[in-house]
Order: C-alpha cells, then sequence, then structure tokens
C-alpha cells in the first residue's frame, strides 16, 4: 500500500486481516456473556483450563486492537474527504459517527454488551486531532495511560472508579491517529524497527500482569476457577493487544502469513456487519437450543469457531459480488447521502495539507 493509496478507495488488505481477528477475539469473549448462566459461574477441569487462557490472552485484548483501527479509520477517512475537496470534513464525520451511534443504540436493544455507542461517543473526541502534531497526540495517550494506571489502583483502596473498559478504548484510539499521522502502516518497510521494538516492549510490559493472572489460578483456594479479578485482566489489556498489532503486522509483510489469514480479511473488510450478525446468532442458538442451561466455556469456544466459519464463508460470498457488506453500504449512504445534506465536494484531487510526510516533518497546518 503505497502512500497515495490513503486518499483513494484502495482497501489495505492487512488492515482488514487484522480487523477480522479482532472480530474473532470479540466473538470468543461474548459468547460465554450470550449465556447469562455464565456470569458468577466457576469452572471445572478443561473449563477452568479455557476460562484461563481467556483472561490472559483474549478477555479484554481484542476490542482495544478495534479501537485502534477504529482511530486509524478515523484518520484514512479524513484524509480520503480532504483529498477529494468535501467541504466540510468534519461535519461529515460527524454524520458518520451520529449512524454508528444509531447502530449501537439498536444493537443495545438486542444485548447489553454493545460496543459501538463507545466507538461513536469517543469519536468525537478524535475530531480536534486530526491537524495536531504527532508529538501532542502522543502526550495525551501518555498522559490518558498514566491517569488509567492511578485510576486502577484508586479501585484497590476503595475507591469507586471502573476504567477498565472505556480508558483503554481512548488510548488505543489515540495510538491509532497517531500510527496513521506517522504512516506506519502504509510505509511499513520504513519502520520495521519501531514495530520490531513495540512488540518486544509491549509484551515485556504485559508479563507481570500475565503472571498475575496465572498466579491467581494456580494458587485459587477452591478446586474451581471463575473469571480472575477484572483489575489484573485490564492491566494486561493495552500492552498485549499492543503486541498483538505488531505482532499481526510483522507477519502480513510475509506472503505465507498474508495468504493463510487472508479468509480473516473477509470477515473484516464487513466488519460493522459481521459483529452486529455475531450478537443476532449467538442469542438465537442460546434461545432456541436453551443452552444456558449450563455454563460451558468448551461449548462456547466451539460454537464461536462455527459461527466465525460460518462468517468467513458468507463474507466471501458476499464481497465477490458487492464492494461493501449491506450495513457498511447503509453507513456510507447516511454518511454521504445530499438526502440528508452531506456535504459536498470541490477541487477533487487537492493536496493534503495536513498529512506528515516520509520525512516526519511536520506541515503548516499542523498544530500543537
Amino acid at each position: 500500500m503505497d502512500l497515495k493509496s490513503i486518499y483513494k478507495d484502495e482497501r489495505n488488505t492487512s488492515i482488514d486481516i487484522i480487523r477480522g481477528v479482532a472480530l474473532f477475539g470479540i466473538l470468543l469473549v461474548n459468547m460465554p456473556s450470550f449465556d447469562r448462566n455464565h456470569f458468577g459461574a466457576s469452572y471445572l477441569g478443561i473449563d477452568a483450563f479455557i476460562r484461563l487462557l481467556y483472561d490472559l490472552f483474549i478477555q479484554q485484548k481484542f476490542y482495544p486492537i478495534f479501537s485502534f483501527l477504529f482511530g486509524l479509520g478515523f484518520y484514512i477517512f479524513m484524509s480520503r474527504a480532504e483529498y477529494r475537496g468535501q467541504q466540510n470534513i468534519y461535519f461529515l464525520f460527524t454524520r458518520r459517527l451520529l449512524v454508528l451511534l444509531l447502530f449501537g443504540i439498536i444493537h443495545q436493544m438486542m444485548w447489553q454488551g454493545d460496543i459501538l455507542k463507545e466507538y461513536a461517543i469517543y469519536g468525537f473526541i478524535l475530531i480536534p486531532f486530526y491537524r495536531r502534531r504527532t508529538r501532542t497526540i502522543l502526550l495525551f495517550t501518555f498522559v490518558l495511560t498514566l491517569v488509567y494506571l492511578i485510576m486502577m489502583n484508586k479501585i484497590d483502596i476503595g475507591i469507586h472508579f471502573d476504567p477498565m473498559f472505556s480508558m483503554p478504548i481512548l488510548i488505543m484510539l489515540l495510538l491509532g491517529v497517531y500510527a496513521g499521522k506517522k504512516q506506519i502502516l502504509i510505509n511499513i518497510s520504513n519502520n520495521l524497527n519501531l514495530i520490531y521494538s513495540i512488540q518486544i516492549v509491549s509484551f515485556v510490559i504485559s508479563i507481570p500482569a500475565l503472571y498475575a493472572i496465572l498466579r491467581e489460578f494456580l494458587f485459587r483456594p477452591e478446586d474451581s476457577f471463575a473469571f480472575v479479578d477484572s483489575e489484573i485482566v485490564a492491566f494486561s489489556a493495552i500492552p498485549l493487544s499492543i503486541f498483538y498489532i505488531s505482532t499481526f503486522i510483522l507477519l502480513l509483510e510475509r506472503k505465507f502469513f498474508l495468504r493463510i489469514l487472508k479468509p480473516f480479511g473477509y470477515v473484516g473488510r464487513m466488519s460493522l456487519t459481521n459483529y452486529l450478525l455475531q450478537t443476532l446468532i449467538g442469542l438465537t442458538l442460546v434461545k432456541i437450543f436453551k443452552m444456558n442451561l449450563n455454563a460451558s466455556m468448551i461449548k462456547d469456544l466451539f460454537l464461536a469457531v462455527i459461527i466465525y466459519g460460518v462468517q468467513i464463508g458468507l463474507s466471501f460470498l458476499w464481497i465477490r459480488k458487492f464492494q461493501y457488506g449491506p450495513l457498511e453500504k447503509l453507513w456510507r449512504f447516511l454518511t454521504y447521502s445530499p438526502i440528508f445534506g452531506a456535504a459536498t465536494r470541490k477541487n477533487r484531487g487537492q493536496t493534503i495539507s495536513n498529512v506528515e510526510p516520509i520525512n516526519n516533518k511536520q506541515t503548516k497546518n499542523n498544530k500543537v
């Protein structure tokens, strides 16, 4: 993917694949949640081991990846809109967020675990960062991370605060914008050393939290295993999700892994449709077959794999005939349609003034 393709409608296969992998992780996490009998449940045998693997490597790790891609997508969307000469790119993105919020509200009526509303709301926070310098974005991200860690510590001393879900999302959104402005996923070959460094550092930072999760499992007082303390799992969310992102970026530079993981890209290309479809299928299966009679991690893992396999097949068949997924098409229509007063285009192909050049020098329109 070259520099110019970010401003056009060309798709980045690697981004689609990472998005598809994130959707699979989200399905793995959500599947037990569809089954209400899992709340407060304890596990024995193989179910306890699977629960441990969830808390180590899956729980709260894939929503941050999706958040990173949403932040990156925000930057790409704004850059493309400006390149095409859209009159008011901020108004256009605001409309896009409002449509996403509507999807989220509808999804919330189906299931209480919706995440689209949070993305829509936090998306408004991203707008002022479009023309900020990368160092400013990084500074804000660093401050938010410090606040997050402090608030996590406050939980342990009895102060009521729950940043475990929302703060990692906002942090990763900003990191996604940062990656877009620094062109890390556009010029991967020029950023290999940086990506390798990020991979190593993020994994090292993850080790203490992973050790704490494993220790709690090994020294549990009873011969059963429920959920690890949410605070411990949350500590590993950001660094491990960054490790996953950097690892997949490096793997997908190799044609072998690009070919093997390509089916995930089919699902990732229709991420909105497939995210909502996962909820619909999961809730339907639980209701029809009354699978919430007992909590079983291995059952939910098996079902998640089956559901995702079906989504790969359906997505492949759909994109053979259509450029966008059904809900992606609707989202695009409601964003751009002149019926709803979308901004018009002018001066197609004008130069983007806010994009940082390869040498990372700041342009005049980038503000502190």
